[in-house]
């Protein structure tokens, strides 16, 4: 009895190179092929299909969503042949599986497995639940010599994660990659690793009372121009990327950096910087030396007169970073809490301002820093 056949590959893998291979075998001995690809590849034109390596024919039947195989037109053919199955619908999917049982021709399909965000293709995925026989053409990865098994999309040369499943293109548009590549530059839009929670910690920009001097805690410092350009310079780092939660302090600095970086964030207190009591408002030169070496130092029980103290701020901040759900989050803040927060996954992180800190807060380890 004649078989379904599913053989998919990453990007690269010369499928469609294998599907005319295939073809002219066929055809060198003296039999009939019957070639069939979807409507809505039509990167080299409506009806041909081409390999990377220039190889091309035109396809005998072009498919869309709603189309059928009239029967007919497949007396005397020997073997059917479909490039880029992923696409066809489940139920065209069906009908080629009904032709192997009743007509008794072989069906090849070459396809993709899974899209950009590593899920199954609607062909695809019912190709795997009902063909005879499933092969994997094989290329290796982009980016090393591994097995390529995901496919990468690019959008201005950087990873993406966003956008419709299916956008036709070629190697400008898709690479072929091994899953460490895949995490690698997906980043934290990794769907496989979507069930910790990601921090995109952000200290605000430069404020008046950083440029003079002044501490400030609680008290509501205002961006310098240059605070603004920092904000601004983050837009479009951060607007490349999607966010399940954007929050910030609710003092002004934290709101206006984020407004300016974002958009509108939600606000907290559990997010403000450290409260330095008495000392807070005042410039550093005022206030007691030995006290200035360990504001630098952040020794264990550090603190402020009627201030708070570091068990104080990491309580408080550790609280609300705990009742977040898995995912990813912006959060806008301050220099003296995000040095915090690194300090309880073992590492001591001060921070420029305008600087992103991305943090695995589930796996308490820092992916990288950004400056904008």
């Amino acid at each position: 009895m004649a078989k379904l056949y599913f053989r998919y590959g990453a990007m690269g893998s010369a499928k469609t190179l294998n599907l005319l291979a295939v073809a002219h075998n066929y055809e060198a001995q003296g039999k009939h092929v019957y070639l069939i690809k979807p409507l809505l590849d039509d990167r080299f034109g409506a009806c041909a299909i081409r390999s990377r390596a220039g190889l091309s024919r035109d396809a005998d039947l072009c498919v869309g969503p709603h189309s059928e195989i009239d029967l007919k037109v497949l007396e005397g053919i020997d073997c059917v042949l479909v490039d880029e199955c992923q696409f066809l619908s489940e139920k065209l999917v069906h009908q080629l599986r009904n032709i192997t049982t009743d007509l008794d021709i072989p069906v090849i399909c070459y396809g993709l497995r899974t899209n950009f965000k590593t899920r199954l293709f609607e062909g695809s995925k019912r190709l795997l639940e009902v063909a005879d026989t499933i092969e994997e053409i094989k290329t290796t990865c982009a980016f090393c010599n591994r097995k390529a098994v995901f496919n990468i999309k690019l959008r201005n040369g950087e990873a993406c994660s966003s956008g419709a499943e299916i956008e036709l293109g070629t190697e400008n548009l898709y690479q072929p990659v091994c899953c460490r590549c895949y995490e690698a530059r997906i980043g934290s839009a990794n769907p496989l690793r979507k069930d910790s929670v990601e921090i995109w910690f952000v200290r605000h920009g430069q404020t008046e009372a950083n440029e003079k001097g002044i501490l400030s805690g609680w008290i509501n410092a205002q961006l310098t121009p240059k605070g603004i350009a920092q904000a601004d310079a983050l837009k479009p780092i951060l607007e490349k990327e999607d966010f399940d939660g954007v929050y910030s302090s609710d003092l002004d600095r934290a709101i206006e950096t984020a407004r300016h970086a974002w958009g509108e964030p939600v606000q907290t207190a559990s997010l403000r910087e450290i409260f330095f009591g008495d000392y807070d408002g005042k410039p550093i030169r005022e206030v007691d030396p030995e006290w200035v070496k360990k504001l630098y130092i952040y020794p264990d029980g550090f603190s402020s007169p009627n201030g708070e103290t570091l068990e104080d701020v990491s309580k408080r901040i550790t609280a609300f970073l705990d009742n977040l759900k898995p995912g990813r989050y912006l959060i806008v803040c301050h220099g003296g809490v995000i040095r915090t927060v690194s300090r309880q996954i073992g590492e001591d992180r001060f921070i420029e301002n305008g600087t992103v800190l991305v943090m695995d807060w589930s796996h308490k380890k820092i992916l990288r820093s950004i400056q904008s």
